[in-house]
C-alpha cells in the first residue's frame, strides 16, 4: 500500500513537472519572439514597443494575480486579410472582478462596405462609422489597454487573426506574440461530449452556464459578456480554489 502510494504521488508530481516544462516553453518561447520582434524592428513606436516589451506573467502565478482584458472586435467578416474592423470594445478585469469603469467601445471612421448579413447581426451603418475614430487611433488605444495583460476573448483567434492583421499592414510585423485565455475551449473542455458546433456561440455558452441574456454583437456587450464567462467557468471547474496560469491553458 506504501509502495503504490508513493508511485500515485511520484506520477502526479511528474505529471506536474511536464505540464510546468510544456507550458514554461510556451511562455518562454512567446517570451524570445518578442525579443526577436523588438531586435528585428527597433524603429516601431512606443505604444507597440511597450505592447512586446511588457512582462509575461510565469506559468505558475495564480490566474487572479495577473490583470486580464476582456475584448471584442465587429468587423464586415471573418478573413482579416480581406474583411474590416468595425468596432471594437474591451474592459479590464480579473478573474474574481470586471472593472466597468474601464469599459470602452469606438467605432472605426472607414469606408467599409458593410455586408447586408453584418449589418443584420450587429446593427452597425455607415453613419455610425462616420462618428468613429480612425483604425490607427482605435488600434493604438486598445493596445496600450492590452499592455502587461492577459486577453480575455471566446474563440481569440479572429481578435488574434485581426491584430496580427493590422500590424502586419501598418508596421510589417511578422510575428505577433499575444498571450490569451480562450472561453472558447475552457467550455469546450468541460462539457466536451455535449455540445454542437451552434452551442459554443457566446450567448448559448452563457445560457448553457446560467448567465442571463444580453445584447449580442455588440462589441463591448460582448467583451463584458465574455469576462463574465471566464469567470463562471473557472468556478465550474475548480470551485473555490483558484488555478494557476498553466492549469487553465492545458484544459486547451
Amino acid at each position: 500500500m506504501l509502495v503504490e502510494t508513493i508511485k500515485k504521488g511520484l506520477c502526479k508530481w511528474y505529471r506536474h513537472q511536464w505540464w510546468q516544462r510544456l507550458f514554461g516553453d510556451h511562455l518562454r518561447d512567446l517570451h524570445q519572439r518578442r525579443i526577436t520582434l523588438l531586435q528585428q524592428y527597433p524603429d516601431l513606436p512606443q505604444p507597440i514597443k511597450a505592447l512586446f516589451s511588457a512582462p509575461l506573467p510565469p506559468p505558475s502565478i495564480l490566474i487572479n494575480q495577473w490583470p486580464l482584458l476582456a475584448l471584442d472586435f465587429e468587423t464586415t467578416g471573418f478573413d482579416p486579410l480581406q474583411d474590416q474592423i468595425l468596432s471594437v470594445g474591451y474592459v479590464v478585469m480579473t478573474a474574481n472582478t470586471i472593472d466597468m469603469s474601464t469599459c470602452v467601445s469606438e467605432f472605426v471612421n472607414s469606408d467599409a462596405i458593410i455586408k447586408p448579413n453584418s449589418a443584420v447581426i450587429n446593427h452597425i451603418d455607415h453613419a455610425m462609422l462616420l462618428q468613429g475614430l480612425t483604425l490607427d487611433e482605435v488600434m493604438t488605444r486598445m493596445l496600450v489597454a492590452l499592455t502587461g495583460k492577459i486577453g480575455v476573448a471566446h474563440g481569440c483567434f479572429m481578435e488574434q487573426g485581426f491584430i496580427s492583421a493590422y500590424l502586419q499592414h501598418k508596421y510589417h510585423l511578422n510575428d505577433c506574440p499575444l498571450l490569451w485565455l480562450d472561453t472558447l475551449p475552457l467550455y469546450q473542455s468541460l462539457y466536451s461530449n455535449q455540445i454542437s458546433h451552434q452551442d459554443a456561440r457566446l450567448g448559448s455558452v452563457r445560457q448553457r452556464v446560467g448567465l442571463p441574456e444580453y445584447q449580442a454583437h455588440h462589441a463591448l456587450f460582448d467583451a463584458v459578456a465574455c469576462g463574465e464567462l471566464l469567470m463562471v467557468l473557472i468556478h465550474k471547474i475548480y470551485g473555490n480554489n483558484v488555478p494557476n496560469l498553466i492549469q487553465l491553458l492545458k484544459r486547451y
